[in-house]
């Protein structure tokens, strides 16, 4: 028997609300449904699990699953589990991150802990291998440059399953990454129209995707964040006055991190998730939403992907996305889910280059999504990983000298301190320990703040209680 499918559901409680826990969660769950974003014999969690992960007593979720199985919504058998009917799904409606000092490591290499890398001893697991050991024994050719067919079916799946977004496969491109994603994107756009594009790009945000739309040679301008998140309300727009000036003319295309803001790690709330929307339908703008670490939330239930607000024909959102975060960079596989409208454009431009995702790792890395592990594998990552966050919120929670931005989500965090980050790291270098400067998420000629920003993911716990009160010192 297969083990139990594990699905973030996007359910959010109100406890001070007039209508009860109960009739909340059968709300919520039957909307799921009917939405189509649950399918038929999709397995639910466990009354146990989703008790846990909505912190209610059990005995409310059995009582919302047993009123969603006598609506015929809901069907359970025993050692099968709580499963979706075969209920009519209906289509969605439209919607507008003074112990000794640490030596080096024993082979001489300093403590990294510069942001970006995820633990990856535990993807080394017989599913893993069994994955790739099936798709050696089965070589398929690439024939379509979108990627193959299972793999973009299985990706779509992965989507509806875990960021709440109902996308068909034909909709989804394989990428090598998300740099190689955004480009992509970038340069089908740039096809199409008389001028090249201007890419808007949150202030602070991932160096490593804003250098893609330079060294394309095309246009940027700076977005300010803010703990929040993207401040929609300072959009550029033609004929509105914002803090950008009269004169500054409005993005063509804005990348942008509403579920985990790089690297602050604030999520837009859906005051700002509409206004961000509704000012892409005014301005005719393309919203990049970069999911990045979007999957590794410790506080709160996951959020849903901006792009589950899109309109489904019109829509202006595509996702960007990657499997290096959650597996290991070594996979050098992520994908597009892009609106329907713009998927020929793109998949056209693909066509023209071909795709640079070997055959063999999509193969293997569909069977391993259709096997269901990776979900079951995020899951167990993020208990890990939520550990770690645990231990650094503890050593910072009364540093008199340095502030911990939002840790809800993601591998990295934040310090904000008194003294340059340039000095802090120069500090901690010379300890065998590399972390990196808050500024450099700023880019060139831009007002930072003072900082550090440093990863949780490559390290293992012992490694990290040895070494946080090293960092915390050196703050100071």
């Amino acid at each position: 028997m297969r083990g139990q499918l594990v699905i973030d559901l996007p359910l959010h409680l109100d406890t001070s609300g007039d209508l009860g826990l109960t009739a909340q969660l059968v709300v919520g769950l039957r909307g799921l449904i009917d939405q189509g974003r649950l399918h038929h014999d999709d397995e639910l969690p466990s009354t146990r699990a989703l008790a846990a992960s909505l912190s209610v007593a059990r005995g409310t979720v059995v009582a919302a699953y047993d009123q969603l199985q006598a609506e015929g919504y809901l069907t359970s058998r025993p050692g099968s589990g709580t499963r979706v009917a075969a209920v009519d799904a209906r289509r969605p409606v439209a919607g507008p991150s003074a112990p000794a000092p640490p030596a080096p490591q024993p082979d001489g290499r300093a403590i990294d802990l510069r942001p970006g890398t995820p633990d990856v001893s535990a993807i080394v697991s017989p599913p893993w291998r069994r994955a790739w050991r099936e798709a050696t024994n089965d070589p398929r050719p690439l024939i379509d440059a979108r990627g193959l067919p299972s793999l973009r079916h299985e990706i779509a799946e992965h989507l509806r399953l875990m960021r709440s977004l109902v996308r068909p496969s034909d909709q989804v491109l394989v990428t090598s990454g998300a740099r190689e994603g955004l480009a992509l994107l970038l340069a089908a756009l740039a096809r199409r129209g008389e001028r090249p594009p201007l890419v808007g790009l949150e202030r602070p945000g991932h160096p490593a995707l804003a250098a893609i739309p330079t060294a394309m040679g095309l246009p940027t301008i700076a977005l300010r964040t803010d703990d929040r998140g993207l401040v929609t309300e300072e959009l550029p727009e033609a004929g509105s006055p914002t803090s950008h000036g009269p004169d500054v003319p409005t993005p063509d295309v804005i990348v942008v991190t509403p579920s985990h803001q790089y690297p602050y790690g604030g999520s837009l709330s859906i005051t700002r998730r509409q206004q961000l929307l509704g000012w892409a339908a005014r301005t005719g703008a393309i919203v990049v939403e970069d999911d990045y670490d979007s999957e590794l939330r410790y506080v709160g239930m996951p959020l849903p992907a901006l792009a589950t607000l899109d309109d489904p024909v019109r829509g202006r959102v595509v996702l960007l996305g990657t499997f290096s975060t959650v597996l290991t960079p070594a996979v050098a596989t992520g994908y597009l889910s892009v609106p329907q409208r713009l998927a020929p454009l793109v998949a056209g431009h693909r066509a023209i280059f071909g795709s640079p995702v070997p055959a063999l790792g999509q193969q293997a890395l569909s069977n391993y999504l259709a096997s269901g592990e990776l979900r079951r594998h995020i899951q167990r990552m993020r208990r890990e990983y939520r550990r770690r966050r645990e231990l650094i919120v503890a050593a910072f929670r009364d540093a008199p000298h340095a502030r911990l931005t939002d840790m809800s989500g993601g591998l990295q965090a934040v310090l904000r301190t008194n003294v340059p980050g340039s000095r802090i790291t120069r500090r901690l270098a010379a300890r065998g320990v590399l972390v990196s400067d808050l500024a450099q998420f700023w880019g060139p000629h831009a007002p930072a703040m003072d900082g550090i920003v440093f990863g949780f993911g490559s390290v293992d716990t012992p490694t990290l209680r040895h070494v946080l009160p090293i960092i915390r010192r050196a703050c100071s």
